[in-house]
């Protein structure tokens, strides 16, 4: 990305080895903040100091292929008192965090896996050199896969577009609201990038699950003494909040994100699970068009909203195999949706193997 940059150098450094789980830890700890503070500022310079890395490439899409029919051999269903349990030998003995997530992932309490819980922010934790460089086989395995390469650059295009959006509304105060599938990450860095380049700026993190935001709050806590944040109304601030309850709050943002989010939403799709595997697919109450019409209603005209899309690829099976369910879009679906918001295409900030990451204009002036 280009602009001009003033980031600090860091003072402190990473200690070695630091794995990406254990990186993911240091960010949201109660303590931590001299790893917190270095690891911040490195995956600050990896997203706008450094181009971005190319997607999967197709002999890695490829081995994804295999690489499924592998665990989808070795994966089986166990019926307990409690309900079924997923069992596969090859995962359970790594012993990795993201593995027990997966054979955990039909779990209710495990529903956090595909909404920014731990294990999904490990893939942001490998655009750290240093972690990257610390980093196991199946840390590789898991973190560098053809999913996880693109939530790397889903997440780098977001928080890139974040702050070109907020550079172009220069010279007067930019609000900005993330309806966080998660911790909010990507707004937080683009926060900390406009405050040092002189942006005055207003930000707001919601996500609907409360031990998102204790987390949120915690990395702010720690940091904002260290790198001159302001905490509050004024600055940036956390609360847990339901996406479908934001359209009472304040229509004046100026750039809303909701990004990993529409994925999970029904309604104008291209494919889903359910149609692909045979399944039932019950109706929800809530769609991703009721989602755009909260976009629109918190968004101010000529303000903008960033969205993903999210296509079918033979990658995304794994997840669909340990019972997750998704809802596709390719962009002719994704500008359906949002138009409902009242919002026109401005454009893609970038394009990966299963992502889209787009800007949508709000109409009016």
């Amino acid at each position: 990305m280009n602009g001009e940059s003033i980031e600090p150098k860091n003072t402190a450094t990473l200690p070695s080895p630091l794995r990406p789980m254990d990186a993911v830890s240091a960010l949201y700890s109660a303590d931590s903040a001299g790893t917190a503070d270095p690891l911040f500022s490195s995956l600050s310079q990896s997203i706008f100091d450094q181009p971005d890395p190319s997607p999967a490439p197709a002999v890695q899409q490829t081995l994804a292929f295999l690489t499924y029919r592998v665990v989808k051999r070795t994966t089986r269903r166990e019926v307990t008192a409690s309900g079924t349990v997923l069992r596969n030998r090859l995962l359970e003995r790594s012993g990795h965090p993201y593995a027990r997530a997966l054979l955990s992932s039909s779990s209710a309490q495990n529903e956090v896996l595909v909404e920014g819980g731990d294990p999904m922010n490990g893939p942001y934790m490998m655009m750290v050199p240093e972690v990257r460089a610390c980093a196991t086989i199946w840390d590789k395995l898991f973190f560098n896969s053809v999913q996880s390469r693109d939530v790397q650059l889903r997440f780098r295009w977001e928080t890139q577009a974040t702050v070109e959006q907020a550079l172009q509304r220069r010279g007067k105060t930019v609000r900005m609201k993330a309806l966080a599938a998660g911790t909010g990450l990507s707004l937080i860095l683009a926060y900390d990038r406009l405050v040092r380049n002189g942006i005055d700026v207003i930000c707001q993190i919601t996500d609907r699950d409360p031990a998102n935001t204790v987390k949120t709050n915690r990395l702010l806590e720690k940091l904002a003494g260290l790198r001159g944040w302001k905490l509050g109304p004024e600055g940036i601030s956390a609360h847990t909040e339901d996406i479908f309850d934001a359209a009472n709050s304040s229509s004046d943002a100026d750039i809303v994100t909701a990004v990993g989010i529409l994925e999970y939403l029904q309604g104008v799709t291209c494919e889903t699970t359910e149609r692909r595997q045979g399944l039932a697919e019950p109706k929800d109450e809530r769609t991703a068009v009721h989602l755009a019409e909260t976009l629109g209603a918190i968004t101010r005209p000529g303000g903008c909203a960033i969205v993903n899309s999210y296509r079918p690829h033979h990658c995304i099976r794994l997840l669909e195999l340990f019972g997750k369910r998704f809802d596709y879009r390719g962009r002719p679906e994704l500008d359906t949706v949002m138009k409902a918001g009242g919002f026109r295409p401005g454009g893609a900030q970038g394009s990966g193997v299963i992502y889209d990451v787009v800007v949508y204009d709000k109409l009016g002036s």
